[in-house]
């Protein structure tokens, strides 16, 4: 199978016809084991759900938005379309800000940082070139969390794709964490400050 020419679709997104090639690399990459078994795809074709999930980002998600639950300063719904099956929801912050959510854990490091690459890959060929990559260090009080892979596009303004793998050293158990992040960018990760 040969990888086509890129096409420009609505609202900044470009797809290919390596949407097959993506669809096998991210289901190769979830099907690796986890704490809890394996993991699966939560859709028929990955690259069109990713591409009318982050078209939906200005109503908040709206029409992904399955049951939720309130919290002191957070909804949590959960996702009705699931890019990875039975792991992502829907964030409502109560100041404005919305995110759609993939979170998977695994034991293995080698499993996270092989899930991490791939996914990178796999956000960076369904977004196309009309999004800048930006992969930065993740640390909280000093302590090293691990990193992510950002994309922004102005097409998209407040929007950033997150893709992160980390490993929190003082965490109860020390399991290895990937996010795939889609929402405002004042909640996602960002550079962090030198530390001293």
């Amino acid at each position: 199978m040969g990888i086509g020419k890129p096409v420009q679709r609505h609202k900044g997104a470009v797809t290919t016809s390596a949407q097959h090639l993506a669809i096998g690399m991210i289901s190769l990459t979830l099907v690796a084991c986890a704490n809890n078994g394996p993991l699966s795809v939560g859709v028929t074709d990955p690259c069109t759900s990713l591409s009318n999930i982050v078209d939906d980002y200005p109503s908040g998600f709206e029409k992904y938005r399955g049951a939720g639950n309130d919290y002191h300063s957070v909804t949590l719904f959960r996702a009705k379309e699931q890019l990875v099956k039975g792991h992502c929801e829907i964030w409502s912050w109560s100041g404005g800000d919305h995110a759609y959510v993939c979170t998977a854990n695994a034991l293995a490091a080698e499993v996270a940082a092989e899930r991490y690459q791939s996914s990178v890959g796999f956000v960076s060929q369904c977004l196309g070139s009309g999004w800048t990559r930006e992969t930065i260090k993740r640390e909280r009080d000093g302590v090293p969390l691990g990193e992510a892979t950002r994309f922004t596009s102005s097409e998209a303004p407040g929007l950033v794709v997150s893709v992160e793998n980390l490993n929190p050293k003082k965490s109860y158990r020390q399991w290895h964490s990937n996010y795939l992040y889609i929402g405002s960018q004042s909640r996602a990760p960002s550079k962090q400050p030198a530390t001293k």
